[in-house]
């Protein structure tokens, strides 16, 4: 399917919903957000990174509350700056400033 030409009639719904199908959807790797573009009288659909999955990915899942330590996600984030600031190659990431 990508890199050939294929065309659907979709229909739209009363709210101006389409479904894009499935078919489509897998092959373009389309999750939760699309970019909609208007070029003259054509619509054009790009598939995105959705934005809250994206920050979902960077944020790490922790069984500390902020609220009974907060000193535990300081040290738990400078755990985790520190093993990213290796970076496995030997050299040592940005400085921190505290």
């Amino acid at each position: 399917m990508l890199g050939e030409r294929v065309e659907y009639v979709v229909r739209v719904d009363d709210r101006g919903r389409i479904v894009i199908p499935s078919e489509v959807r897998r092959a373009l790797n389309i999750g939760r957000a699309v970019r909609l573009r208007v070029e003259g009288k054509a619509l054009i659909l790009e598939p995105i990174q959705d934005p809250l999955e994206e920050l979902s990915k960077l944020v790490r899942r922790v069984s500390v509350k902020a609220s009974e330590a907060p000193w535990m996600l300081s040290t738990i984030a400078s755990r985790k700056l520190a093993e990213e600031g290796e970076g496995g190659d030997g050299e040592r990431g940005p400085a921190r400033v505290n």
